[in-house]
């Protein structure tokens, strides 16, 4: 059997982790949103935001 303690501290540093994610897509959410609006508005095309990021720079499939 697991010590208890073992398990409490385990569960802490879980805890932890989520924490550290949750504070990363807090962060994240308002710049996506921020994107889709200038997309929706038509401010951006689709096209041009991936040749921002490099992605539509890739060899595209045969």
């Amino acid at each position: 059997m697991k010590d208890l303690y073992q398990v409490l501290e385990q569960k802490k540093m879980e805890m932890e982790l989520v924490r550290t994610e949750i504070e990363a897509l807090r962060f994240v959410i308002p710049l996506l949103a921020e994107d889709a609006d200038r997309i929706d508005h038509g401010l951006v095309s689709l096209g041009s935001q991936f040749r921002e990021t490099g992605i539509a720079s890739a060899k595209a499939w045969p």
